[in-house]
């Protein structure tokens, strides 16, 4: 029988004699560096004893290396990953290396040694050597290389030895050398018989499985088969009707909620409000969105957002009042799309719809617990009637969405009611958005600049630039397009243009004080992952040093995302920015959250200084020392009257920005202000 090697086998033979080699190595490992550190150090021999310690050192390192080998090669084991051409050649040159430090220790030290040394050496290369018949038996080639270079080297060096005895240990050696060859042959054979016969077993068990399994699948497909035949052959009708059901579902349900589809919808709205015009009955349609959704569905996923849909849908249904029209009709109930359901019901009077809405929001309102989490949402209503707002199923839902988006834009009242003004006003806000796409590319923006002037040097302290739209020969107030801006994410394009104009427009300044320039930043703009890339190309583009420039935030910012707003302000800050608060007061921030802010500058709204009565001046008192015990500088703006400047004086407030002193006017009429101030 050809007796196979590592070198030479079948790859899942190969497999097991290198999990047989690394199983034995350990052990081999252990016994070869105590036998090597009782050759070097149980003698004295002080002439020799460097060298002998560096081989002992190199041995170490070699198996120190050979065990990190072994566990990680056993590691790929158990994984089953294990490469095997990689593998055979690190355990063949650990095997060189011990077999070349074990060669250059005969030759090294046998010339030099005493009789006792001699002695002990031969039994100890002799025992290392019938082990290693043993140990590296699933690899003869290796085995027959490592008894070699333990018993060659030593057994020659003794021919040419001083000591008449070592001749004869000499002969001695080379006879247990032949030995041990011929015993490594038929250890060799037996392991390649062994393996032979486990790996034909373990294919035979593999393949008896593989048969068996498809055995098995064959009698479960047929079992099916049979059970699926019988079904059909006694069930054939009630698979008819359920088939003519699914369709139904598949064409007129949504999947999620099970309520009716758009499609389903708007036929059966239609065949509602035809009957409507023959009995002269009144109809109200809801336009409801959920509020809060999108939160639900980026926090907890879109599982849990699919999950609070289909409970939102079994809350509607409900709901007596709107379980249909009459005894005979389905529910007017569907799931438009997205968060957004429809509610079709009979209007009979106010009271009876205003007490409807009521009971939706109520029910929307509920706090749900959905996959261990909590979840409470509001809704936004929006509500057409039929046939005072339109006769028509699209224009009626089309209505209801109208008076629906106001609804959330201003958040008034618990429902909001179509008007023909609500639909001009759409249209209107229509037209600004369209415009929003292409005001950049038409060059329709501008900005304006007005001064904050400090009023104990009677100077400009800082400019605040402020964006201009012209759209088709009308100026658009920021009032009107920057909160549509926000809501389309457009802000963040237009945010970046208006700070790279600002800043190359400050850099031409040629003021005395070198005014800063202040610019405001939408929440949209600070929060977003490219903000700090853009402040920097900013400055770096136009050549305006980062002191001054001065960015106006709002302190509502810390309600959206406060790590990453304290992590931006951070970055601003670190680069010497200076952060301006603007409208403070206004939000919703607390004064801890100012403590994890950065920000140099407090601008007090101009809503706190109207009227200037007691309650007035207490507030802006109490901002004025919040800054303070900050570091910050105060602002006041909105200063119209000397009235107002001299109480704001007297306060303590030292920059001022206003029409008092200035409206906020075109870049060429800034330097004639400046000039003539």
């Amino acid at each position: 029988m050809r007796q196979n090697d590592i070198f030479n086998s079948s790859q899942q033979d190969t497999q097991s004699r290198l999990q047989l080699l690394y199983g034995n190595a350990i052990g081999g490992l252990v016994i070869t560096l105590l036998c090597m550190g009782v050759l070097c150090f149980a003698f004295e021999t002080p002439e020799q004893q460097a060298l002998k310690t560096t081989l002992f050192i190199v041995l170490a390192i070699a198996h120190t290396l050979r065990l990190i080998d072994n566990l990680y090669t056993r590691a790929q084991i158990k994984k089953n990953t294990l490469k095997l051409k990689p593998t055979v050649l690190r355990f063949t040159i650990g095997i060189v290396a011990n077999c070349l430090i074990w060669a250059s220790y005969s030759f090294l030290m046998v010339p030099h040694m005493e009789a006792v040394e001699i002695t002990v050496s031969a039994i100890i290369v002799s025992a290392l050597a019938g082990g290693a018949t043993t140990i590296l038996a699933p690899s003869r080639l290796l085995a027959i290389v490592y008894m070699s270079s333990l018993i060659l080297p030593f057994a020659s060096m003794g021919l040419f030895s001083e000591f008449a005895y070592f001749k004869f240990v000499s002969f001695l050696g080379f006879g247990y050398w032949t030995v041990m060859i011929a015993t490594s042959g038929q250890v060799s054979a037996f392991i390649s018989e062994t393996l032979a016969l486990k790996n034909e077993n373990t294919s035979l068990i593999k393949l008896m499985d593989e048969e068996k399994e498809e055995v098995d699948r064959m009698n479960e497909q047929l079992t099916k088969a049979n059970q699926q035949l019988d079904t059909y052959t006694h069930s054939l009708e009630t698979k008819v009707e359920n088939r003519t059901a699914e369709i139904y579902r598949l064409s007129n349900l949504d999947p999620l909620t099970n309520l009716m589809n758009r499609n389903a919808f708007l036929q059966k709205l239609k065949s509602t409000l035809e009957e409507a015009s023959l009995s002269k009955e009144h109809y109200a349609l809801l336009f409801i969105d959920l509020d809060g959704f999108k939160d639900v569905n980026d926090g907890f996923g879109h599982k849990v957002g699919d999950a609070v849909l289909s409970e939102i849908a079994v809350r509607l249904q409900e709901l007596e009042v709107v379980m249909g029209l009459d005894d005979k009709s389905e529910n007017l109930l569907c799931r438009w799309g997205g968060d957004e359901f429809l509610v079709c019901t009979q209007y009979v009077g106010a009271v009876s719809l205003a007490g409807l809405v009521q009971d939706i929001l109520s029910s929307i309102s509920t706090p749900m617990s959905i996959a261990s989490n909590n979840i409470t949402l509001g809704a936004s209503i929006g509500i057409a009637k039929y046939p005072d707002d339109s006769k028509d199923p699209h224009e009626l839902i089309q209505y209801a969405d109208i008076s629906m988006y106001y609804q959330k834009k201003t958040g008034q009242g618990f429902a909001k009611h179509f008007t023909p003004e609500l639909f001009d006003e759409f249209q209107h806000d229509q037209v600004i958005r369209d415009g929003l796409r292409s005001a950049l590319h038409n060059r329709e923006f501008s900005l304006v600049f007005q001064p904050i002037v400090d009023i104990e040097n009677k100077k400009p302290w800082a400019i605040e630039a402020l964006l201009r739209w012209e759209h088709k020969g009308k100026n658009i107030s920021p009032a009107e397009f920057i909160p549509l801006a926000e809501k389309s994410g457009r802000i963040v394009e237009i945010g970046a243009w208006v700070l790279l104009q600002a800043c190359h427009e400050a850099v031409l300044w040629k003021f005395e004080n070198n005014p800063s320039v202040s610019v405001n930043v939408s929440s949209l703009q600070l929060l977003d992952k490219d903000f700090i890339n853009t402040i920097d190309e900013t400055l770096r583009s136009s050549g305006l040093p980062a002191d001054r420039l001065h960015l106006e935030i709002t302190e509502s910012v810390m309600l959206e995302n406060g790590e990453l707003a304290k992590s931006q302000l951070k970055s601003l800050a670190d680069r010497g920015i200076h952060i301006s608060i603007d409208d403070f007061g206004t939000g919703f921030s607390s004064l801890n959250q100012l403590q994890t802010m950065s920000f140099d500058i407090i601008k007090i709204d101009r809503s706190f200084l109207q009227g200037l009565n007691t309650k007035v001046l207490t507030i802006v008192s109490a901002t004025k020392l919040i800054a303070d015990e900050f570091s910050a500088i105060t602002v006041a703006e909105g200063i119209e009257t000397e009235t107002e400047l001299a109480v704001l004086k007297d306060l303590g407030i030292r920059y001022i920005q206003g029409y008092l002193f200035a409206r906020p006017m075109k870049s060429n009429d800034l330097k004639n202000w400046i000039e003539t101030f």
